[in-house]
């Protein structure tokens, strides 16, 4: 198969296609008398999986150790684990940082809604300089 019929049955883009190629990724595909790429199923499998734990929030880097780990023979299961509860472990400490941030919106809002009540409303939050500042 072609780059252009891989990329579309993969759902990528050719450029994706190229960039994995490039971060060892995926193989680099063999080539035709004309230059062309040649892709075979094995190739269409390899970008499933990578979109797959991509989709699971693996960096590149990761995904290069998980794609060694799925040509092994073995195919241990326990250091995928540990990878899968490392992540679940980074969602969650993200979470929580996601609520505080809702929370903070929330009373940023509130502040805003208040002020706006007044016959001279001036924005709080403009005009706060230190408050939360040194927070992030």
């Amino acid at each position: 198969m072609h780059i252009g019929t891989v990329a579309k049955e993969a759902g990528l883009s050719v450029d994706a296609i190229r960039f994995y190629e490039r971060n060892s990724l995926l193989r680099r595909a063999p080539r035709t008398e004309g230059g062309f790429r040649q892709y075979g199923e094995d190739d269409l499998e390899t970008l499933a999986f990578i979109r797959r734990v991509q989709g699971l929030g693996f960096k590149l880097s990761e995904i290069r150790s998980l794609l060694d780990l799925r040509g092994s023979r073995l195919q241990p299961c326990a250091p995928v684990r540990r990878r899968l509860q490392g992540k679940l472990a980074d969602v969650r400490r993200k979470l929580a940082d996601l609520r505080k941030l809702e929370q903070e919106l929330r009373i940023a809002l509130h502040s805003c809604e208040r002020e706006l009540r007044k016959q001279n409303a001036h924005c709080p939050i403009l005009r706060e300089t230190t408050k939360g500042q040194n927070d992030g």
